[in-house]
């Protein structure tokens, strides 16, 4: 087991508001369903160290099931040595039909949004290219999560920068993205 101490260094900290992020206008679930892979993601105190990230949404009755997966690596002497693949499971609903892209992520039976919106679909073509926003309030404060995610393990979307563009209309600073190692993974 590896221990990670928490710090503002595996977290996005920002004073005042969550940015105005928005959901696309529609939401085609069936097509969304499927395994994305990790191209930027903001530093997240649950994915400290992680690479090789992934996440596997599946269709639950009604619900989504949500698999989340990475690997725990070390380079030592130009090779990388397998700590841990870690995963963990979860579900996700839309708390209000008329923004079906702004789903309720659980994990583990904890809401972690208290049944609202904590999952953010804010662009997606289904085949190439997914952008997701997590904002969590706190007085006076919030903590962000962003992720850019593709269907294939570590190749940039296309219209990367338009998608930048479009969160940093949003308020998000784009600045924070860091790119996910998806190179030499184990069995997928």
């Amino acid at each position: 087991m590896v221990l990670v101490a928490p710090s503002l260094s595996a977290v996005i900290f920002k004073l005042g508001q969550c940015p105005n992020v928005a959901g696309q206008a529609s939401l085609d679930k069936a097509q969304y369903l499927g395994r994305w892979f990790e191209y930027k993601r903001f530093p997240a105190i649950f994915e400290a160290g992680l690479d090789c990230t992934q996440a596997i949404y599946g269709d639950a009755g009604g619900k989504i099931s949500v698999t989340n997966r990475g690997t725990l690596r070390l380079n030592f002497f130009g090779r990388r040595i397998l700590l841990s693949e870690n995963s963990v499971e979860g579900s996700a609903s839309i708390p209000d039909p008329s923004q079906p892209a702004e789903l309720s992520v659980s994990f583990g039976g904890v809401d972690m949004g208290g049944n609202s919106p904590n999952y953010i679909i804010q662009d997606t073509d289904y085949t190439n290219y997914a952008v997701v926003f997590s904002c969590a309030q706190f007085p006076g404060f919030n903590f962000q999560f962003a992720w850019i995610l593709t269907r294939s393990p570590g190749v940039a979307p296309s219209n990367l920068a338009t998608l930048e563009s479009n969160l940093s209309a949003a308020g998000v600073d784009v600045s924070k993205f860091m790119l996910v190692d998806q190179t030499d993974c184990p069995v997928r």
